[in-house]
């Protein structure tokens, strides 16, 4: 009979300021979210999701007008929660940035990217977080793994939810643009 195993302490529940300051001190190759006050690592990416992450970015941002920008790996939080803290793949905002800010200020779009480990995790807890924060107007889920996106749109107190394939243009009225759902996946291997 051998030893037994050495467990590694349960890490404490923790608001975002001290989540902050954890994840400062961790491997500088691993990125964290905030889900319910425990950290959560997030998977490298894949190919796919990286090209599709570059070609939604370049889409939105021919089509913003100042003093709205696109942005990456951006942090979002609800001002209502101190347990949520999430890395959105993509968000625009509108508002201005201000020195030392540490998340997306009043984001009006976030896009996720859907892959085989993420999928649950941005559908069953993002999206119902993301539609909780007043400023966020659309919701855009891609699949990585096949031509395929859902959005999300807020209409009045209520959200609208549209799935697009192929040959289909995504309506994003939040930035006032219209974009072909193929032009994003041109050049991915699936």
């Amino acid at each position: 009979m051998g030893a037994p195993a050495i467990q590694k302490p349960a890490i404490q529940k923790m608001d975002i300021d001290e989540f902050l300051a954890w994840a400062d001190r961790q491997e500088p190759d691993t990125r964290y979210e905030l889900v319910g006050g425990q950290p959560r690592a997030m998977n490298a990416c894949s190919q796919a999701h990286s090209r599709l992450t570059a070609a939604i970015i370049i889409a939105i941002g021919m089509r913003l007008r100042p003093p709205c920008r696109v942005l990456t790996e951006t942090a979002i939080e609800r001002d209502d929660r101190a347990d949520r803290f999430y890395e959105a793949d993509i968000a625009v905002t509108c508002s201005p940035h201000q020195p030392g800010q540490r998340s997306t200020p009043n984001p009006v779009l976030v896009v996720e990217i859907l892959s085989d480990s993420t999928a649950s995790h941005d559908r069953g807890t993002k999206v119902p977080d993301y539609m909780q924060i007043p400023s966020v107007q659309e919701v855009l889920l891609l699949d990585s793994r096949a031509v395929r996106a859902q959005l999300w749109r807020r209409d009045g107190r209520r959200w609208i939810v549209e799935d697009f394939t192929e040959d289909a243009t995504l309506p994003l009225a939040s930035i006032g643009a219209d974009i072909p759902l193929a032009a994003l996946y041109d050049g991915i291997a699936l």
